[in-house]
């Protein structure tokens, strides 16, 4: 399951071109926003922000805590506006997701274990895809989806999605021809490529 952070929120009631007062505070002004649900403007700890973003990354499931509201909003980041387009974050959008809804999602592969055309053939790994696509439960969003290369046996061994056993609760809804790896045959020195 992917990591769950929380950010504190209070409600906003400075808003338009009187925000940069907000950000002269070290606030960030933000809105949460989702299916059937108003918007709401709110304001949260730009150092926080950055810190969370940091170590959980930009797809994490947060738990956002706004003052005033007894129940946590479960949100994920939909949009970041950054000074002069690359610079420090100078507002943010959350999408609220409803935690028992399933959603799709986009999961990177990890490739573990040790393929034995590797280790005994001299071959080389060569991955393919590096993310799949997944439908689950906002919070049983994995990580990453490990996937063991053991039975890259031979150079003609190949693994695909349709390989791979996801977590409980998640369906894998990339294309289960697609190749995740397979194993190239050891080039003899002196060939040249062509």
């Amino acid at each position: 399951m992917a990591e769950r952070v929380t950010i504190e929120a209070a409600p906003r009631t400075v808003l338009g071109k009187k925000v940069k007062q907000l950000r002269a505070e070290g606030r960030l002004p933000a809105n949460v926003y989702g299916k059937a649900i108003p918007s709401r403007a709110i304001e949260i700890d730009a150092r926080q922000f950055a810190r969370t973003i940091k170590s959980a990354g930009l797809r994490a499931m947060i738990e956002l805590k706004v003052a005033g509201e007894t129940e946590p909003r479960y949100v994920i980041l939909r949009g970041i506006a950054r000074a002069h387009g690359t610079g420090e974050p100078i507002h943010v959008d959350f999408f609220q997701v409803d935690p028992e809804r399933p959603i799709t999602a986009n999961v990177p592969l990890r490739l573990v274990g040790e393929a034995p055309a590797v280790r005994d053939l001299a071959g080389t790994l060569l991955p393919g895809i590096e993310i799949v696509s997944v439908r689950c439960r906002p919070l049983d969003i994995p990580d990453t989806i490990p996937v063991d290369i053991a039975p890259l046996k031979g150079f003609d061994s190949v693994l695909t999605v349709g390989d791979i056993t996801p977590p409980p609760g998640v369906e894998i809804l990339t294309d289960p021809s697609v190749v995740v790896a397979t194993v190239a045959k050891p080039r003899l020195r002196g060939q040249r490529g062509g």
